[in-house]
């Protein structure tokens, strides 16, 4: 992964910026609130309604009855169009052709048996939907995530083994995300992959492949923070570990889930914090290139602010949404909004000779669930260090977890081999048509809150063992909830993006009011398989 899950829509606000919009979206919305009690009402909304954005900035209103031709792949139906001013420029029985349209919106029932025409690109707005009693307590804190994947039977969800594509929030981010499963297969052997879509959200995928780098005896393989795989001799663990002069180095020692994280900082949530490392300097002594190994998660501050940010936009949420997927000069902005305030984790290297700290990169790995591990490889060289090899971690106070630090010995950048699955399974069902789409160059995958994939590989013969890594790609789309609309506030959405330091700080009283209670919140409220009757309100696969 790459994508702080939230700042793609911080940036959102600059729409709101061009008044001439704002007041012609005023209108189109007092309208259909006096008319004909459309999408996005403040109150509850009984009407049946599909909103279609198209790439020109126009929208097409669909109101009670629409039909959907998966041959032609058009929407029809009596409905308004209306363009990017938001004036009515035309009314009656209209179609659109579903290439022409960014997304969709409706709060009605999705069907992922349209052919995609509609489910792949529908924001869902749950208008008439009680979801559980936590994510009204802490809506905040409510389940949310990019696909979770399992190695295991294990159900709880922080042992999940990845998450993927987590930047990925709508279909224009969609990107390729790779993940170290922490797994070693055996040659000749099959490998089980559990996907699981555990959040109100449609999950879109194009695959879910595995990279395969042979192993022997104590070697090991990681996955860089430049894409790149390396292989490695020698790791060590750090022989100290502080913040603030307190010792953690119990916390980051070994790879066993006993996570150091602390909690954000009661004044201000973007506030700095160090943790000093130190490492025999003789035990990595080489001629090789060496590389810092961290294995981590977020917390959900990102989470937080990415819902906050949702519920800011109110009723105005797929509007806002589509001009984000029209226009790629606002989405660059929108990656550097809050990421340039929150930023990742920075790793520094202590020159002895220079007594001076040099900036070797950075870790940034989003979501809050799967620990990631990764490897920076060093620009300085380290190999010849007198005594002890010290080096920085400088990142947001309360937006991390570590598991695990080593220094490694790269020894030489590889080519993995790539597999796809070859059985699919959904619900304990043999799926045919769902692999075909996983598969194809042309379709992808989509899954509903709920639902369970169990996805089957074939190791190949030719090594006896390798190290396993998951690279999947898609992208997914954020259902809003019904209690998030009272929440619409533009004029906040605005100062989120203009001055995030700013809104951050005015934030952070209500944000450690419960973060600490947060994550067993967020893992309580996640959907499951057995929840049939949600599924049912929400979704149908017929």
């Amino acid at each position: 992964m790459n994508k702080c899950q939230a700042v793609y829509f911080i940036v959102l606000m600059t729409l709101l910026s061009c008044g001439s919009y704002t007041n012609h979206y005023d209108t189109f919305r007092k309208m259909h609130y006096s008319e004909e009690e459309l999408a996005q009402q403040k109150t509850k909304n009984d009407s049946s309604f599909l909103k279609a954005h198209d790439f020109d900035g126009n929208v097409y209103v669909f109101l009670g009855d629409w039909k959907i031709d998966t041959s032609l792949h058009t929407v029809s139906g009596n409905a308004q169009k209306y363009n990017a001013e938001r004036n009515l420029i035309k009314s009656g029985h209209l179609t659109v052709l579903s290439d022409s349209v960014i997304l969709f919106e409706t709060n009605q029932k999705l069907n992922k048996n349209d052919g995609g025409i509609i489910a792949a690109k529908t924001l869902l707005v749950m208008y008439n939907v009680l979801i559980t009693g936590l994510c009204l307590s802490t809506p905040k804190a409510c389940w949310g995530s990019c696909p979770t994947f399992y190695t295991s039977d294990n159900d709880n969800v922080f042992v999940a083994n990845a998450e993927g594509f987590s930047n990925a929030i709508s279909p224009s981010l969609e990107y390729e995300d790779i993940d170290d499963l922490g797994f070693i297969a055996n040659g000749c052997k099959n490998f089980s992959l559990t996907m699981k879509n555990e959040a109100l959200e449609t999950h879109v995928i194009d695959h879910v492949n595995l990279a395969l780098i042979p192993v022997s005896g104590d070697g090991y393989v990681f996955h860089g923070t430049d894409n790149r795989f390396y292989t490695s001799s020698l790791c060590t663990a750090p022989q100290k570990a502080s913040i603030g002069g307190k010792d953690i180095i119990h916390h980051i020692n070994k790879k066993d889930g006993n996570e150091w994280t602390s909690l954000a900082d009661k004044k201000d949530l973007v506030t700095k914090e160090e943790l000093i490392l130190e490492f025999d300097a003789n035990a990595q002594k080489t001629n090789s290139a060496t590389g810092l190994v961290l294995t981590f998660r977020q917390t959900l501050m990102t989470t937080y602010l990415l819902y906050h940010a949702i519920s800011y936009m109110g009723d105005e949420y797929s509007d806002i949404m589509s001009k984000l997927e029209r226009d790629k000069k606002l989405k660059k902005e929108v990656y550097n909004a809050m990421y340039k305030t929150l930023g990742g984790v920075e790793v520094y290297f202590f020159d002895e000779r220079k007594k001076n700290w040099e900036y070797q990169g950075e870790f940034y790995e989003t979501g809050p669930i799967a620990s990631n591990t990764q490897i920076l490889p060093f620009t300085s060289d380290i190999g010849n260090t007198p005594n002890k090899i010290k080096i920085k971690l400088l990142f947001n106070k309360g937006l991390w977890r570590f598991d695990d630090v080593r220094l490694a010995r790269i020894d030489t950048s590889v080519e993995p081999e790539w597999i796809t699955p070859n059985i699919l399974m959904l619900n304990d069902t043999l799926g045919a048509e769902e692999l075909l789409n996983l598969s194809s160059d042309d379709k992808r995958l989509i899954t509903f809150p709920g639902e369970v994939y169990d996805l089957k590989y074939k190791i190949p013969c030719a090594e006896d063992k390798y190290h396993v890594f998951l690279s999947s790609k898609g992208y997914y789309l954020e259902w809003m909830r019904s209690n998030w609309l009272k929440d619409k506030n533009l004029y906040k959405l605005h100062q989120m993006f203009k001055n995030p330091k700013k809104w951050l700080k005015k934030e952070t009283e209500k944000y450690t009011f419960y973060e600490s209670q947060m994550e067993e919140d967020f893992k309580n409220s996640r959907i499951q398989q057995s929840d049939k009757k949600l599924q049912n309100l929400l979704y149908s696969n017929h």
